[in-house]
């Protein structure tokens, strides 16, 4: 057979392609496969136009570029729950300073995906010499019939979907991952690749409907409110999620002190960390500015500039001095551009901490805390103060004189660091506070600890996950989802539980009514009210009061599995459907601010 290279390759591609579903634990359904095969047939049909000879080295060179694509979206998978996407081009210089946390989700077994390139390599020298005629009629031919075929395989489910009026074709999506689904794999990095393009020369304001979005939620969101205005310390901890709060490991307390901080504060056991794929970057923006994150990549490298209600702006507005604290270079992640605009008038970065011990990627907690506190107290009052810590952020580096825990049953090293790294932030944490009291910069103030996102550790049938007893749905969604929040209004007398539910959106809300301070636009409400809120995530889902909704991204909008969060059981879809389509566009209306400049449109008219 004359073409015999060429279905031998589409077979590889084709095996490569089940082999990621495998990997990701995604859906592959044959629908799925036929279009992705399509998209395959549509790249390649071409080389059949080209002698044998050639062809077979042009295909083994896409079957390695394949490999490198399919490898790298499993990577970024494993951490993001999502796929590479050319949006994340000006994130890419800020990951070398974080690349040992990608380095520890490699395994090598994902090498694997390289296997056809030796396979169809030992098939081209077995036919090495074999003759092969140029292109013929027929060659050509059949190059036609694969190209139309995999164009109309292709276009069939797009144009049912333009029927029905799918939103996702329209620029609606919530997660790249339905268009992953929509399209296969070849159709959604294209399309990717053309929404990028497009994106450099498109017109950039809000669509009429998203105006109407916007306009409506800016209306609805104007509070008033009355009462002192406290200095404000907003901590960020990294890493730190809430399955660590309380939990013992060989008899050993993993937070002895953050578990103490129960009975000072008030505690949140079902907070949520909203972050998505800029996940540090994600917890910052959200919680200063009451806003989503990005469905790909980060606000800070891709919307630096954009017009935001945020915290520190209003808290500004409002009469108080703004400061960020962050000890890592200034420029990181945009945050030096970043921080201006949304209303810091001090960023307090590496140059301004002491050249101390080193942990991971800046100087160490404790003395980071202990320096910030002098930075503090050189503000005007009333002020806000907003902190990054950064001890505990993977890959977890933790010195061997610092690591104290046992940790019996725990062999993964990257988990058992992260326990140690952890344990070691609860120490500065209890440095931090004890020093705040000596310096009477406590009790009056409004100060709040909270987690920034997950471990990364997290994932169903990990280590992590089968120490911890974790089954069924909405337990792993908690453990993926849930994020200590500690909050100490001035003159608090006791600490108690608070098990209202809410997430990072609602931060900014809840410090802006304790200032006496008209929060203005922000999607979030206070978490200090008795209001039952929606907690809406990145990919559409969501939790309400005892209800958690995961959505099905395979399928239209709207379509997915609802739960009890107390049983763990699925319940009626009816008790979820009202909240879905507040969810999605609860989402909308972030995106249209932060991607078309949604509120500097408002402001304008």
């Amino acid at each position: 057979m004359k073409t015999l290279d060429y279905w031998v390759y589409l077979a590889l591609t084709a095996g490569k392609l089940y082999m990621f579903s495998i990997y990701t634990d995604t859906p592959f359904s044959f629908g799925f496969f036929l279009i992705s095969l399509s998209g395959a047939l549509v790249l390649s049909s071409w080389t059949l136009l080209i002698g044998s000879k050639k062809r077979r080295w042009i295909l083994l060179s896409l079957l390695a570029l394949h490999s490198t694509l399919l490898i790298s979206d499993v990577w970024y998978y494993r951490y993001f729950d999502d796929l590479l996407s050319v949006q994340l081009i000006s994130s890419m210089t800020q990951m070398s300073d974080v690349g040992g946390g990608f380095m520890s989700l490699i395994r090598w077994t994902d090498f694997f995906f390289f296997a056809d390139f030796f396979v169809f390599l030992a098939f081209i020298l077995v036919l090495r010499k074999r003759q092969k005629p140029l292109p013929s009629t027929s060659n050509k031919k059949l190059a036609g019939v694969i190209l139309a075929s995999g164009l109309v395989i292709f276009a069939a489910p797009l144009l049912s979907s333009v029927v029905k009026g799918e939103p996702w074709l329209s620029g609606n999506a919530v997660s790249d991952m339905r268009e992953y689904y929509e399209l296969g794999f070849w159709g959604y990095h294209g399309y990717d690749l053309a929404k990028g393009a497009v994106s450099l020369v498109r017109d950039a304001s809000p669509s009429e409907q998203n105006q109407a979005l916007v306009q409506e939620a800016f209306a609805a969101s104007i509070t008033e409110n009355t009462g002192e205005q406290p200095n404000v310390i907003l901590v960020q901890l990294e890493s730190l999620q809430s399955s660590l709060i309380g939990q013992e490991i060989g008899g050993e307390e993993v937070t002895p002190y953050l578990n103490k901080l129960k009975n000072e504060m008030l505690y949140f056991p079902a907070f949520h960390h909203q972050t998505h794929e800029g996940r540090t970057s994600d917890a910052e923006f959200t919680i200063n500015t009451s806003l989503h994150p990005l469905r790909t990549g980060s606000v800070y490298t891709r919307y630096a500039d954009s017009t935001f209600n945020s915290l520190p702006e209003t808290l500004r507005d409002g009469g108080y001095d703004t400061a960020a604290m962050h000890a890592y270079e200034k420029s990181f992640w945009n945050r030096d551009t970043v921080y201006e605009n949304i209303g810091f008038s001090h960023f307090f970065s590496k140059e301004d901490y002491p050249d101390t011990e080193k942990i991971g990627m800046a100087i160490n907690d404790e003395d980071f805390f202990l320096t910030s506190i002098e930075h503090m107290k050189q503000l005007e009052e009333p002020y806000y103060s907003f902190l990054v810590a950064l001890s505990s952020h993977i890959p977890f580096e933790m010195p061997e004189d610092r690591k104290q825990l046992e940790l019996p049953g725990y062999e993964d090293e990257l988990v058992r660091n992260y326990y140690h790294s952890v344990h070691y932030v609860d120490g500065a944490v209890e440095s931090f506070v004890n020093e705040l009291k000596a310096q009477d910069m406590w009790d009056d103030a409004l100060v709040i600890f909270y987690g920034d996102h997950d471990s990364g550790l997290v994932e169903a049938g990990g280590e992590m996950a089968k120490e911890l007893g974790v089954q069924g749905t909405t337990e792993q969604f908690e453990l993926f989802r849930t994020v200590p929040l500690w909050i100490k209004p001035p003159g608090l007398a006791k600490g108690e539980t608070v098990e209202t539910a809410g997430g990072q959106i609602d931060v900014a809300p809840t410090i802006l009514e304790e200032a006496g301070i008209d929060q203005g636009f922000m999607l979030g409400t206070s978490l200090l009210s008795d209001t039952e809120r929606l907690t809406v995530f990145r990919n559409g889902s969501f939790r309400k009061g005892d209800l958690y909704f995961e959505p099905d991204l395979t399928t239209a909008p709207g379509s997915g599995e609802c739960y009890s969060i107390e049983s763990g059981k699925k319940v009626e879809d009816a008790r979820c459907e009202p909240y879905i389509e507040d969810a999605l566009n609860q989402l909308r209306i972030s995106d249209t601010v932060i991607e078309n400049n949604g509120l500097e449109y408002i402001e304008t008219q």
